[in-house]
């Protein structure tokens, strides 16, 4: 079963990640783009990488066939994770746009940087960007009070009830989670 563990910059899935290593073979997916050159350039006004998704796309299928022949979990953990074909659900964690503005700020994030990920957040870019993408497979856990550890747990909790063929809880069904007032804020 594959996974996409996605959100914007600073909701915690690199860290949250990091705790499920023992539950589900994980994969940085910006680690591989830029490991793997799985990108066409360098955008210099936002200082990152241009991925290449159909680059990404083959090396994701060719690194993970093995692993699911073997019954594994996967988890593909990165901002684009979950624009990649073949994913059985998604996984997008979230923050309150004030939160993550602080997060990004500790991290050196320019001002510029900050302000387009606060504004993602608060109009669900990703979010909407996975549902478009797979539909009825799309759940959200809020990061924003909860500990590493808690939204690790929160998360193992939705995959024992994908893996177990359960219903998700309610409270992690996509919608609940509202910033929109944040984005009016920030005009």
């Amino acid at each position: 079963m594959k996974i996409a563990l996605t959100g914007t910059p600073g909701t915690g899935k690199s860290t949250v990640a990091a705790l499920l290593r023992d539950t589900a073979r994980i994969i940085d997916l910006n680690r591989s783009i830029k490991e793997k050159k799985l990108y066409t350039g360098v955008d210099r006004l936002r200082n990152s990488l241009i991925a290449d998704l159909t680059k990404i796309q083959s090396y994701i299928n060719s690194i993970t066939t093995n692993i699911e022949l073997l019954n594994g979990l996967i988890i593909i953990e990165g901002h684009l994770s979950h624009m990649l074909r073949g994913i059985d659900a998604v996984i997008v964690l979230r923050c309150h746009p004030r939160v993550l503005e602080k997060r990004l700020e500790d991290r050196g994030y320019t001002r510029s940087k900050i302000d387009e990920n606060t504004q993602a957040e608060a109009l669900d870019i990703i979010l909407c960007e996975a549902i478009d993408e797979a539909l009825d497979r799309v759940y959200e856990v809020d990061t924003t009070n909860r500990t590493p550890e808690e939204t690790a747990n929160a998360v193992k909790e939705i995959l024992k009830c994908l893996i177990d063929g359960e219903r998700v809880p309610p409270e992690y069904l996509p919608g609940r989670i509202d910033w929109i007032e944040e984005a009016e804020k920030r005009r």
